[in-house]
């Protein structure tokens, strides 16, 4: 609730977030219904006995963006996200996904937060982590955006447009232009897939990447 109220002052993400478990069954909105919405969760989450979620997406007739929480008692919390379509309004400017990333970063410290085609927070196929992930598949990268709980100046990754402080880390994007790594895709672009990839190296040699165990460790970035 604290991180949509969040995204309810970010331009870009103030819509009606809402939770529908069936296809034609109620829509309860986070803001209308808070108690009706939460109600569903404890509802759901009672009959699980190790994974635990909440989530909500935008309510409209063309979805835009789902957000869900997952945790448990043995690995570390999980957000993941999906962009469906582009803003209407906005489109897919670098600055809109900025204040989504400040906000949820604002909300709850992470460990590590990954932006772009494919992974989640999940924007596009899965095209660059099967294809083009350029370490380990055990190692997280940022792919198009991504901030790290470390403090790092541009001078520190000069393959990366932008690197700026936030919240006690850093946000990076390898450029400003949104990307794809599907080829079909309008927004394709071999040269940004290099770039990320020379951005992700340069953090694996700065040591400010994580692995998975690391992230399951929790304590990433402490």
């Amino acid at each position: 609730m604290a991180l949509l109220a969040q995204l309810r002052q970010t331009r870009g993400f103030d819509v009606d977030w809402v939770v529908q478990l069936e296809e034609q069954g109620a829509i309860y909105s986070v803001w209308d219904n808070r108690d009706a919405y939460l109600a569903v969760f404890r509802k759901n989450n009672a009959r699980k006995t190790e994974l635990f979620s909440i989530w909500a997406g935008e309510h409209s007739d063309k979805i835009l963006y789902t957000l869900k929480y997952r945790w448990n008692d043995w690995a570390p919390d999980h957000l993941t996200g999906d962009i469906r379509w582009s803003h209407p309004q906005y489109g897919t400017p670098f600055q809109l996904y900025v204040g989504l990333i400040d906000a949820i970063v604002a909300w709850k410290r992470p460990q590590h937060l990954a932006f772009g085609p494919g992974v989640y927070l999940a924007f596009g196929p899965g095209v660059y982590m099967r294809d083009h992930h350029p370490l380990d598949r055990s190692r997280a990268g940022i792919r198009w955006i991504g901030w790290v709980p470390f403090a790092l100046n541009p001078s520190d990754v000069p393959e990366a447009e932008i690197v700026q402080p936030m919240h006690g880390g850093t946000l990076i994007a390898t450029q400003s232009q949104y990307w794809q790594a599907w080829e079909a895709n309008p927004d394709y672009s071999r040269e940004a897939i290099e770039r990320a990839q020379e951005v992700e190296i340069r953090l694996n040699l700065l040591g400010v990447l994580p692995t998975s165990l690391e992230l399951q460790r929790g304590d990433w970035g402490q």
